[in-house]
């Protein structure tokens, strides 16, 4: 499933990167990056299986997109943080994963219960490296979560990548984006703060007209 991820993720990845730059070399990128990636993964403490921890995908992922990043800059120098961003942003245009966000059943009240679920069994997994989540139900019209620790805040400080890790964090409103929800957010671990926190409201609800009220300046898209 690693090396899956990262043959997906590393070929859209560099297609993003040479619509820009046309002269650059994927099969180059990809062959630097991938002992890179799978380096990164032999060094994290395990985080159980994808069947126990359903975040444990976000944090190979991660590990993709840093590999890609380090690749480059020894290949062609530092790549820019606009161009970091569309590429990290590129993964959820492949089409299993639009479309797997975009029939997500976000508010209703039985994926809500699977959902805390699922969270409940992140939270027995304990390590540094992992997540620990507390997720509140809203059905049927909004959700919250709140991490205190992440296990790509944990990656990012082990390989010296803090710098870029809130640009990866800013795809989280890609994602809700696809999922036809609103996403609030002012506080992520990744700039510095105790801990994330999400309020995901459908539009047009009353909480969602509740919290424009209480925020006329606009809506948290900055962390």
């Amino acid at each position: 499933m690693d090396r899956a991820i990262f043959a997906v993720v590393s070929n859209v990845s560099v297609m993003e990167l040479r619509k820009e730059h046309p002269a650059w070399s994927g099969r180059k990128i990809r062959h630097l990056a991938r002992p890179r990636y799978l380096k990164m993964l032999q060094e994290t403490p395990d985080i159980g299986s994808y069947r126990d921890n359903c975040l444990r995908i976000c944090l190979t992922g991660g590990a993709v997109w840093f590999s890609i990043y380090e690749a480059v800059e020894a290949l062609y120098g530092k790549m820019p943080d606009e161009l970091y961003g569309r590429m990290c942003n590129a993964t959820y245009g492949i089409p299993m994963m639009a479309r797997k966000y975009r029939k997500t059943p976000f508010f209703d009240a039985r994926y809500q219960d699977q959902y805390a679920v699922r969270m409940e069994k992140v939270l027995k997994i304990k390590s540094d490296f992992n997540w620990t989540p507390n997720y509140g139900k809203g059905a049927p019209d909004y959700s919250t979560m709140r991490f205190t620790s992440c296990g790509l805040c944990a990656l990012a400080n082990r390989t010296g990548h803090r710098d870029i890790l809130p640009i990866m964090c800013s795809t989280d409103y890609t994602v809700a984006k696809l999922m036809g929800v609103n996403l609030h957010r002012d506080k992520t671990l990744a700039t510095g703060d105790a801990f994330c926190d999400y309020l995901y409201t459908r539009p047009g609800s009353a909480i969602e007209k509740k919290w424009q009220e209480e925020h006329p300046q606009g809506s948290f898209h900055s962390k």
